[in-house]
């Protein structure tokens, strides 16, 4: 079966590579543009990390003119043209490094760096460019996350059934939803931005840092940063998941392995921070979430699950609660984030006015 599964993935590797080399002699579904979409990167003191992706999209659709446009614009974000060996130019305090996309249209940035972090968090800012291409693409300015010195707290969530309704455990609703519904359209779980602004004290310019850790793929990344906009949830660095092929993997890592690979960068990244674990239990994040305990006890300050599938207190699900709680550290586990707040507030965090007045409309 191993074998097999080998041929598969080689098979697999070569026909997308093939269906790449001619949609690169096709002419161009949209403007001809090369378009760089990049992900709000973050910092520690000594290393800066930004990504992003070179694509060609098809000419934008207005998703405002029926439910017919508002599908195509939505697969349109999926069928986009990824453009490999395009040199990406990132200028910060002086200096400037190129690194260069890879098959899939990725572009990673770890640069060392000697910058103490600010006393109180901020959001730096980067400039990228892609200075030796044909159809060169505007420059970008890029937030990057730098967390305070001033409080050791951050949190790391998931965003499915955690701060977006999604119904990901109905696969047919779930799709529904991906294919017609506009981040306007999208419903904020309830609890979710009156207990993240109680967290953040503010959500545009949160003084603990955020970190959003999802299956979702990397197609939805402005979709997913437009709803957070518009629903008050905190600006955080997003770990999404590539769903391509390539030479180091086949379709994708499950859930549970992508969620706690992105984890532990985390916590690694920054030792000195404890953090809060948000998530739901529709689908691995309670098992992903106890797994990152046994082997960080420390690090984790509480974990708190929406329940979405009725497996608080019995099942799989409950047994890896109780053992978190074994260990210290609390649990919360409900339907809904509204009585949330007594778990932070049980860990010394006050519920500020304008979280209350953000509870009002969640």
């Amino acid at each position: 079966m191993a074998l097999f599964g080998r041929l598969l993935h080689a098979a697999a590797l070569e026909l997308e590579r093939d269906i790449d080399r001619l949609t690169r002699l096709l002419p161009s579904r949209g403007d001809g543009r090369v378009r760089m979409l990049a992900y709000a990167g973050y910092r520690n003191a000594t290393e800066l990390r930004v990504s992003g992706r070179i694509v060609r999209f098809a000419d934008a659709l207005d998703p405002d003119e029926g439910f017919v446009a508002r599908v195509r614009a939505m697969l349109a974000i999926y069928n986009s043209r990824e453009l490999a060996g395009v040199t990406v130019r990132l200028e910060h305090d002086g200096r400037s490094d190129d690194v260069v996309s890879d098959e899939e249209g990725y572009f990673n940035f770890a640069i060392p760096i000697e910058e103490a972090l600010p006393f109180t968090a901020r959001w730096d800012a980067v400039t990228l460019t892609t200075p030796h291409h044909e159809m060169q693409t505007p420059s970008v300015e890029v937030p990057v996350l730098a967390p305070g010195t001033d409080d050791h707290w951050g949190v790391i969530s998931d965003i499915d059934d955690t701060v977006i309704e999604t119904g990901a455990t109905n696969f047919l609703k779930n799709w529904r939803r991906v294919l017609v519904e506009r981040p306007q359209d999208r419903l904020v779980v309830p609890g979710a931005a009156s207990l993240y602004a109680m967290i953040a004290r503010d959500h545009r310019a949160p003084t603990r840092p955020f970190f959003y850790v999802s299956s979702s793929p990397w197609n939805l990344y402005g979709f997913l940063a437009d709803f957070m906009e518009r629903n008050a949830i905190p600006h955080g660095p997003m770990f999404l998941k590539d769903i391509g092929i390539d030479a180091t993997k086949f379709i994708n890592t499950g859930h549970a392995d992508h969620k706690i690979e992105a984890i532990r960068k985390i916590l690694a990244f920054y030792p000195d921070h404890q953090f809060l674990l948000m998530g739901d239990n529709g689908q691995k994040d309670v098992e992903v979430y106890a797994a990152v305990v046994r082997d960080h006890r420390d690090r984790v300050g509480a974990v708190l699950i929406r329940d979405v599938s009725g497996s608080c207190k019995s099942g799989p699900n409950a047994e890896h609660l109780a053992g978190i709680t074994t260990v210290g550290v609390p649990v919360y586990c409900a339907e809904s984030f509204v009585e949330a707040h007594a778990v932070l507030e049980s860990l010394g965090f006050e519920r500020p006015a304008e979280a209350a007045r953000a509870g009002e409309g969640s």
